[in-house]
């Protein structure tokens, strides 16, 4: 690497060097990435389960029809195209009828929305103790709600549970600013909570004595 020492003059009587670095004329090193046929494969097969889903809670949060010609003011241009198409391969789960057009879920899918809703329900007082699980393992019992969307799934949290869990228990949960993030922090400390499979089998055991 060449350097060139560029004269300064302060005065009449100092005169000073500032060096200069050249790259030589060298491009930066372009980054090579490589393609998992197996991970593909995986995001491929989650991606139409999630299109369905998603296509399904856009249906039921209507508080009126969908019309097809509205499609595109939630999903955009390019992914409406996509759904229409998995309407059309889906007839066991979305009707088309209608004019103008519109798209309703059928009494099948229907039925299965509805047990599932029901599931959710009966599911949540374990989610919300999951949850305080996990921000109970965490330094100042906080984590970053863009890092629970992320392990949302795995939880069997709701894609919204910002919006629907969250909110409905103020007295455990609440969301706030940290070094420029939103984050989930833990209002309550429950000692019962911390404790493992084995000891909470021990301690029923003695409420059974």
């Amino acid at each position: 690497m060449l350097r060139h020492g560029v004269p300064f003059r302060h005065s009449k009587n100092a005169s000073f060097s500032i060096r200069q670095k050249s790259s030589g004329g060298r491009r930066p090193k372009k980054k090579t990435y490589h393609r998992v046929p197996e991970l593909d494969r995986v995001m491929e097969l989650r991606k139409k389960p999630s299109m369905i889903l998603h296509l399904s809670s856009l249906i039921q949060s209507q508080p009126q029809t969908l019309f097809l010609r509205d499609l595109e003011k939630h999903v955009g241009f390019v992914r409406k195209w996509a759904f229409m198409g998995l309407m059309e391969k889906h007839p066991s789960l979305f009707r088309v009828a209608g004019t103008p057009p519109s798209v309703s879920l059928t009494a099948r899918a229907l039925r299965l929305a509805q047990e599932e809703t029901h599931a959710r329900a009966q599911m949540e007082p374990l989610l919300v103790t999951n949850l305080r699980k996990l921000l109970m393992l965490c330094v100042d019992c906080r984590v970053p709600l863009e890092t629970v969307e992320l392990l949302g799934p795995e939880l069997g949290l709701p894609s919204d549970f910002k919006d629907c869990l969250v909110p409905k228990y103020p007295q455990f949960f609440a969301v706030r600013r940290f070094r420029g993030r939103d984050s989930l922090a833990l209002e309550d400390w429950d000692s019962t909570l911390a404790l493992t499979a084995r000891e909470s089998r021990y301690v029923f055991r003695l409420t059974q004595l």
